[in-house]
């Protein structure tokens, strides 16, 4: 008898994990800093949107913006329950970020890449959601960092 309900237990679904994503669902606004190499760090403003999708899937949209510029953004991100992760570029028109990134989840934390060493970060820190970039802007290395609060 419990050889059958071990074997049984192996086939029923277990409790779902909480997908990291989903917690960081809603609008965040922040500031922060952002620099080239060997210039001095300038204001860095975000205003991000993370909307559930269902199943998984999140669109992750918003708005960045220095005093040499801003970049407005759109990505359909998927994350699975063993913590792999992918962002497909979902701009209109298409734009010069990434098509696609990809990474991990996990304690809070959703880290993409590509392999030209672009990747964006977001981190919950309390109450509080730390976005991290990093690309180039014009043919320079850029990075930020901002912390940003929930709006709703």
């Amino acid at each position: 008898m419990i050889k059958i309900l071990t074997v049984m237990a192996l086939f029923l679904p277990g409790p779902l994990a909480a997908l990291t994503i989903d917690q960081m669902l809603g609008t965040w606004s922040g500031d922060g800093v952002a620099a080239h190499p060997g210039e001095p760090a300038g204001r860095f403003r975000c205003r991000i949107e993370l909307r559930s999708q269902g199943g998984g899937t999140a669109l992750f949209s918003g708005r960045c913006a220095t005093t040499q510029g801003q970049q407005s953004f759109t990505y359909l991100v998927i994350e699975s329950a063993d913590g792999t992760v992918t962002a497909q570029n979902r701009s209109q028109p298409l734009d010069s970020l990434p098509a696609r990134l990809s990474g991990q989840s996990s304690a809070g934390t959703v880290h993409f890449e590509d392999n030209l060493d672009r990747m964006f970060e977001l981190k919950l820190e309390g109450n509080r959601l730390r976005l991290r970039i990093q690309g180039d802007s014009g043919g320079r290395p850029t990075r930020g960092e901002a912390f940003l609060t929930r709006q709703n």
